[in-house]
C-alpha cells in the first residue's frame, strides 16, 4: 500500500511540475542573462556574436521547460555579479555557494556543474615541485571568482605564504601567465586553452556552481527549481552528455607522461602508414598527397598536443597487410586504419589505440539472398576480420576490391559482402542500386596501430584522440563520402522524372488556378464577363493540346532514353528532344504567370540605357537560325535622330520577339518581314530629359487576320480559327501580353491586316533621351577560360546542387557547396583572399536566408572578400525581390529555371573582370 501511495505522489509531482512549466512556457517570458566571456563554459560575449558553450546550451535546454526568451547584457564577472545585486540582471551562471552570499543572490536547489581547480606552472620550472612548501612566495595568478577561496584554503592547509594576485578575465590571466608575470595559474581543469607553455602541477580544490537568480525574481527561482527537478526525471544523464561534450578535452590533460616526453625527444618525425584507396579514411589524390580522415585528424591533433605538422610523413600502402609489415619493419611509427579488435591486432603485433571513429555496416546481397559466401577485398583484412567475427560459418571468397566484390554479388559469384557505414555513398551509384542492403547490429571500429611495446607513442595518440573529441573525425568524414558517388544528369532524370513531371504539372494547373480564380473576381459587365469567361474556356480547350504535346514528348522520350541507356547516340538525341520540348511547356507557364503579374499589378520596369540600332541587331541575330529555316528575308530601315535612349531592355525584347515571332510563323516559306525605327522630336521633358515619340513598324506579307479577330486580337486566351491549322501555333497569351507592356510603357500598338495579304503592327513608345558611350561587348563565354575559377554555391535543395554543380563544372569551374546562410558566410570568412570567384547564392536558404548572408558578407571587414561578385538566384526576380537583390548588395541575378547559356551569361562577366 505504501509503495502504490508513493508511485500516485511521484506521478502527482510530475503531473503538477508539467503543467506549471507548460503554462510558464506558454506565458513566454523574458529573462535577462549575465553572459561574460569564458572559453569553453561560454563564448561569443558581445552582440551579434555567435554563442556556444556549456552554459549557453544549458540556457537553451532550460528554455525548453520554461519558454524562457533571454535578453544578454555583456561585461565581465565582476561587473555583471554586481547588476545581478542590483536586481538588472535576472540570471548569472556559474557562481560558488556561499554563506555570505546567500542573502544577496538567490541558489536553486540543484547545481549546474562541478568543477576542480588545478595550479598551472611553466614547463621550464625546475623550482617548483609537487611539494607544496615549493609555493613558497611564488606568485599565483587567479580569476576572480569562487577559485580565489579555494586556493586560499589549500595555501592556508599545507602553511605556505604565498602571493595571490587576482585578475578580471581570462585575457589578462592568460596575458600575466605568458609575459611570466606570474609564477602559476590557478584555472578549472576543464576546457580546451591551448596552453603548451603550461604544465600540470596539482589538484586545490572542487565545487559546485550553480544558476543564480536576482533576490527580486522569486518567480524565476521556481520555474528553475521545477525545471531542473522535470529534467532529471525525464533527461537523467543531460548534465553528463553535455560536460562530455564540452571538457572531452583538459587543461591537465596536456600534461604529458615521461614515456611520451622520451618518445617526442627521440623521435623528430611522425612516420605514418596509411592504407590506400580507402576514402574516406585514407587515401592519395590526384597530386600525390595523402587525403582523408587520418590527414585531417593527425594534423589537428598535431596543433592540440603542440607538435609541428611538418613533423608529419606520410607513407601508402596498398594492403593492410603490407601496412602492418612495413611498421614492423620499422618503416613507419604508426599505421591507419586498424580494426577488428583485440585478437587479430594481437595476432598481428599490435596495439590498438582507442577508437577514432565508429560506424555502421551494411550487409549487401541480392533479394532473396543467403549469407553463406562472403565477397572479401583481399587487400582489406579488417572487412575479413569482422565477417570472422560475426559470421564464423560463412565462407570467404576474396577479390580485387570493393567494386569487384559489389560486381561478385551481383553475377551471383558470392551470396553478400560488406561495406562499411562511412562508405555506404558508393550503393547509390545506379549499378548498386538493386542490391538489397541491411543494417547490421555490431559497428566496426577504426583506430590507429603501433607495434606492441611503444607504450609513448600509444599514450601520446590517445590522449590527442581525446583532445579533438569524438565528432571530430565523423564530421572530417563527411567532406570525402560524396567522392564515392558519381551523379550523372541521365541518374536524374530517370531516378526523379515522376516527381519533375508532378513538378511542372503541379506548377501549371497552379497558375491555371489563380487565373481562372482572378478572372472570376472581374467586376465587368455582364457582356464582358460572358465574353471572358468563353474565351477562357476556349483557351483551356485549346491549352491541354498544347500542354498535352510537350508533355505526351517528355514522356515518351523519357521512356525511350529509359530503355536505351546504353546507346550514347540515341540517348543523347532523346534528351535533346526532351529538352526542346521542356523549354517549350515553359515558354508557355511564363506567358501565363506574365499575363498574371501584369493584371495583378505586379509588375515593375527597369529604365535601362540602351542604343536602338545596336538593340534592333541583337533582336535579328536571336530569329536568325528562323528566319533561315524559312528563307525569309527581314528589312531593317531606321529613321531616328537620337539612337541612345532609357526603357526596359527585358520588356522591350519581349514584345519584339512576340510579335516577330508570329511573323515569322505566319509567313510562308521565301516571304518578306519589314522592320523600320521612326522618330518623331517632341519638346516634352521627363525630369529634365529630352523626350521623342517612337514607332516600331513590323509588316510582314504572311498570311494576315480576319476582321473578325482583329476586333479580340489582344485580348487574353484567343486565337484566330484561320490560323488553327498553323504550325507552332501559339497560346494565345503573346500578343495580349505585349499590348500590356507597352501600356504600361506608356504607349499603344495597333495591327492592320488583310487575309492572303499580310499583317501591320505600329509600336508608339514615349521614350526618354539619354547620352552615354556604347560600350563594346563583352567577350562571350566562349572566349572566357574558366579553368580554376572557384564558385560558391549556395544552396540547399540537393537535386539543384547537383545541376548547378554539374553545369559549372562541364564550363570548367571549380565548385564548393554551402548548405545555409550560415554556413556560405562561414566559408567566406575562413578561406583565403581571393580563393572564391564568384557566389551564386540562393535567396531562400535556411538558417539565415540568402540576402542576410549577402549583407553579412558585404560587412565583411576584409575588404577583398566583402567585394566578392554576388549573384542571386531565385525563382521571383521581379519588382520588389529584384530591387531586395541589389539592396543588400547583390551584383546580378539569375531566375529559375535557367539552362547552362543563361548561367554562364550570368556570371561570365562578373567572374571575368
Amino acid at each position: 500500500m505504501k509503495l502504490f501511495n508513493r508511485i500516485i505522489f511521484v506521478l502527482f509531482c510530475i503531473f503538477f511540475i508539467n503543467f506549471n512549466v507548460c503554462y510558464a512556457e506558454n506565458q513566454q517570458k523574458k529573462v535577462i542573462v549575465g553572459y561574460y566571456e569564458n572559453e569553453v563554459f561560454q563564448e561569443g560575449a558581445e552582440a551579434g556574436a555567435v554563442k556556444r558553450g556549456y552554459a549557453y546550451e544549458y540556457y537553451q535546454k532550460l528554455s525548453e521547460y520554461t519558454g524562457w526568451k533571454y535578453e544578454y547584457v555583456y561585461g565581465n564577472f565582476s561587473e555583471l555579479y554586481n547588476l545581478l545585486l542590483e536586481g538588472k540582471i535576472d540570471l548569472l551562471a556559474g557562481l560558488a555557494r556561499k554563506k555570505e552570499r546567500e542573502s544577496l543572490i538567490s541558489y536553486p536547489d540543484f547545481p549546474m556543474g562541478v568543477e576542480k581547480y588545478v595550479l598551472l606552472k611553466h614547463s621550464q620550472d625546475s623550482e617548483i615541485t609537487n611539494d607544496i612548501q615549493s609555493l613558497r612566495n611564488k606568485k599565483i595568478g587567479v580569476l576572480e571568482s569562487a577559485m580565489v577561496d579555494s586556493l586560499k584554503n589549500y595555501l592556508a592547509g599545507g602553511k605556505v605564504s604565498a602571493f595571490v594576485e587576482t585578475f578580471a578575465s581570462y585575457d589578462e590571466l592568460f596575458a600575466a601567465f605568458y609575459d611570466k608575470r606570474i609564477d602559476l595559474l590557478a584555472t578549472e581543469g576543464d576546457g580546451t586553452y591551448g596552453k603548451h607553455d603550461a604544465e600540470l602541477l596539482c589538484y586545490f580544490g572542487s565545487t559546485d556552481y550553480f544558476l543564480c537568480v536576482s533576490k527580486k525574481r522569486a518567480d524565476l527561482l521556481k520555474q528553475l527549481n521545477q525545471a531542473q527537478i522535470l529534467m532529471d526525471i525525464e533527461e537523467p544523464n543531460y548534465l553528463s552528455n553535455l560536460r562530455s561534450k564540452y571538457y572531452h578535452s583538459t587543461v591537465s590533460g596536456r600534461a604529458l607522461t615521461d614515456a611520451e616526453k622520451n618518445w617526442i625527444e627521440n623521435h623528430p618525425l611522425l612516420r605514418v602508414g596509411y592504407l590506400e584507396n580507402y576514402i574516406p579514411y585514407s587515401g592519395t589524390d590526384s597530386k600525390g598527397d595523402v587525403t582523408g580522415i587520418v590527414k585531417d585528424v593527425l594534423s589537428r591533433m598535431a596543433g592540440r598536443l603542440g607538435l609541428s605538422e611538418k613533423a608529419l610523413v606520410y607513407l601508402s600502402y596498398d594492403n593492410y597487410y603490407e601496412m602492418i609489415e612495413a611498421m614492423s619493419r620499422n618503416e613507419v611509427d604508426v599505421v591507419f586504419p586498424v580494426g577488428g579488435g583485440l585478437y587479430y591486432s594481437e595476432q598481428n603485433g599490435i596495439y590498438q589505440s582507442l577508437p577514432l571513429i565508429q560506424s555502421s555496416v551494411y550487409l549487401v546481397s541480392q533479394p532473396k539472398s543467403g549469407n553463406d559466401v562472403f565477397a572479401v577485398n583481399k587487400n582489406n583484412a579488417m572487412q575479413a576480420y569482422y565477417i570472422k567475427t560475426y559470421f564464423p560459418d560463412a565462407k570467404i571468397v576474396e577479390f580485387d576490391s570493393i567494386d569487384e566484390c559489389l560486381k561478385a554479388v551481383a553475377k551471383g559469384l558470392a551470396d553478400c559482402t560488406t561495406v562499411n557505414g562511412l562508405r555506404s555513398d558508393i550503393l547509390r551509384n545506379r549499378e548498386y542500386k538493386k542490391f538489397f542492403v541491411r543494417q547490421l547490429t555490431s559497428t566496426d571500429s577504426r583506430c590507429f596501430g603501433v607495434n606492441i611495446g611503444n607504450e609513448g607513442l600509444l599514450k601520446l595518440l590517445n590522449r590527442g584522440i581525446n583532445m579533438v573529441g569524438a565528432d571530430s573525425a565523423q564530421n572530417f568524414a563527411y567532406r570525402y563520402t560524396e567522392k564515392l558517388y558519381s551523379y550523372r544528369i541521365s541518374d536524374f532524370l530517370l531516378d526523379h522524372i515522376g516527381l519533375v513531371i508532378l513538378t511542372i504539372l503541379a506548377v501549371l494547373f497552379t497558375a491555371i488556378y489563380f487565373i481562372v480564380r482572378d478572372a472570376n473576381h472581374s467586376k465587368k459587365a455582364l457582356v464582358a464577363v460572358e465574353s471572358a469567361n468563353k474565351a477562357k474556356t476556349l483557351f483551356l480547350d485549346n491549352m491541354s493540346y498544347d500542354i498535352q504535346t510537350p508533355m505526351n514528348s517528355i514522356i515518351g522520350f523519357t521512356s525511350l532514353a529509359a530503355a536505351n541507356i546504353n546507346r550514347k547516340e540515341k540517348l543523347l538525341d532523346y534528351l535533346k528532344q526532351i529538352t526542346v520540348s521542356s523549354e517549350h511547356l515553359f515558354a508557355i507557364i511564363n506567358n501565363i504567370l506574365d499575363i498574371s503579374r501584369i493584371e495583378s499589378q505586379t509588375v515593375f520596369l527597369n529604365e535601362d540605357e540602351i542604343n536602338l540600332p545596336l538593340f534592333m541587331e541583337d533582336i535579328t541575330a536571336i530569329l536568325s537560325q528562323s528566319l533561315r529555316e524559312k528563307n525569309l528575308d527581314l528589312t531593317f530601315n531606321q529613321n531616328i535622330a537620337n539612337p541612345n535612349v532609357k526603357t526596359d531592355k527585358l520588356r522591350l525584347q519581349q514584345v519584339l520577339l512576340n510579335i516577330l515571332g508570329n511573323a515569322i510563323k505566319f509567313t510562308p516559306y521565301g516571304g518578306k518581314i519589314y522592320l523600320t525605327i521612326k522618330e518623331h522630336t517632341s519638346e516634352e521633358k521627363i525630369d529634365s530629359e529630352p523626350k521623342s515619340l517612337f514607332e516600331i513598324i513590323i509588316k510582314d506579307n504572311g498570311i494576315g487576320m480576319s476582321e473578325e479577330f482583329l476586333n479580340v486580337i489582344f485580348q487574353p486566351f484567343v486565337r484566330d480559327k484561320s490560323g488553327l491549322n498553323q504550325k507552332g501555333q501559339g497560346s494565345g497569351l503573346g500578343l495580349a501580353i505585349s499590348k500590356r507592356i507597352v501600356n504600361l510603357m506608356g504607349g499603344d500598338i495597333f495591327v492592320t491586316s488583310k487575309e492572303g495579304v499580310g499583317s501591320e503592327f505600329v509600336i508608339e513608345l514615349p521614350l526618354t533621351i539619354c547620352n552615354f558611350a556604347v560600350l563594346q561587348d563583352e567577350k562571350n563565354a566562349d572566349g572566357v577560360d574558366f579553368s580554376g575559377k572557384r564558385v560558391l554555391v549556395c544552396e540547399d535543395v540537393e537535386t539543384n546542387q547537383i545541376i548547378i554543380r554539374d553545369m559549372l563544372e562541364n564550363s570548367g569551374f571549380l565548385v564548393e557547396l554551402a548548405r545555409d546562410g550560415v554556413e556560405a558566410v562561414e566559408k567566406v570568412r575562413l578561406n583565403p583572399e581571393n580563393y572564391y570567384d564568384v557566389i551564386l547564392m540562393e535567396t531562400k536558404l535556411p538558417v539565415i536566408d540568402g540576402y542576410e548572408a549577402a549583407r553579412q558578407i558585404r560587412a565583411l571587414t576584409d575588404q577583398t572578400k566583402a567585394m566578392l561578385p554576388i549573384v542571386a538566384v531565385s525563382s521571383n526576380a521581379y519588382g520588389d525581390d529584384r530591387a531586395k537583390i541589389f539592396e543588400c548588395g547583390m551584383n546580378a541575378f539569375l531566375t529559375k529555371p535557367f539552362n547552362i547559356p543563361s548561367l554562364i551569361n550570368a556570371i561570365k562577366g562578373l567572374v571575368a573582370n
